[in-house]
């Protein structure tokens, strides 16, 4: 599957596959079975097939803006146990040939961004070496949002065994590498790259805006998962740590950028991944 390309004024953004994964979601969206999927034709035939099941990606987005190399999100990874999602865990991926294919080395990443740190957007942080778990991009600055990690240091109950498991193999190794910064969720990392708070699916969620020469961009993280919560924002994530702030987000945000040049690039969305929000009379749609 070719990396898909957008620019963005004077920034350049590229997709980074490493799987799909499109069951995993559907399962984690009660209320997307397939019989209510069918009903929401326009999902078909990218973000959907025609028996009502999801297609989805887990995927990085490398940006290239004000002279840095910039990772969004950084998947699974290879080697990880992750007991709850057995079908993401102990991969064997060759996501870092496909960077190293754009001609980016591991040691030209400049930045490192998670909009939250669930294990399917931390796992690359770290690569295993020596049964070791060291830093992938040795060079760059991972920046994590001080709110989110304070609530996954606690390591809460309520939270799921893997993400637990995450902050141990993929977060925790960066902060004693001393490669991490903890940032407010207004961070900014230069002129066209800025967060945007997106509290619900994780307490200090952020999804990232690009903005430059006039043109505007969202890569959403999970504050949407899929499409089909486009038509229907009310079917929440069984991830989602804030459910009723979730929904507030999911609601906000579209509202905000529908019938909009607002490039909306879904984090987990599947070709072609990126769209514009429009009104329609049962709420919103996906336009490609």
């Amino acid at each position: 599957m070719q990396n898909l390309k957008w620019q963005i004024g004077d920034v350049d953004i590229i997709q980074i596959i490493e799987i799909e994964g499109g069951k995993l979601i559907q399962s984690s969206i009660p209320e997307a079975t397939p019989e209510n999927i069918k009903k929401i034709d326009w999902l078909y035939p990218n973000f959907a097939d025609e028996n009502g099941k999801l297609k989805a990606l887990v995927q990085t987005f490398l940006i290239k803006s004000d002279g840095k190399n910039i990772l969004v999100d950084t998947c699974n990874g290879n080697h990880k146990n992750r007991p709850t999602c057995p079908d993401w865990g102990n991969l064997h991926s060759d996501f870092l040939n496909r960077l190293n294919n754009l001609g980016i080395k591991e040691s030209d990443i400049d930045m490192v961004v998670c909009t939250h740190l669930h294990f399917d957007h931390v796992g690359w942080n770290t690569k295993l070496e020596d049964d070791v778990w060291v830093p992938t991009f040795p060079n760059a600055e991972y920046l994590f949002v001080k709110d989110e990690y304070k609530y996954w240091e606690q390591k809460p109950d309520k939270e799921v065994e893997d993400d637990k498991l995450a902050f141990d193999d993929s977060v925790s190794p960066i902060v004693k590498a001393g490669l991490s910064q903890l940032v407010n969720a207004d961070y900014r990392t230069d002129n066209n790259i800025g967060f945007m708070s997106t509290p619900g699916h994780t307490p200090g969620h952020v999804s990232i805006l690009i903005k430059s020469q006039g043109k505007r961009a969202i890569i959403s993280g999970d504050f949407l998962h899929h499409p089909c919560q486009l038509e229907h924002p009310e079917w929440t994530m069984d991830a989602d740590t804030l459910p009723d702030k979730a929904l507030e987000t999911r609601k906000r945000i579209l509202e905000d950028i529908a019938d909009t040049d607002t490039l909306l690039i879904g984090t987990h969305f599947a070709q072609p991944v990126a769209g514009r929000v429009v009104r329609s009379n049962k709420g919103f749609i996906f336009k490609v």
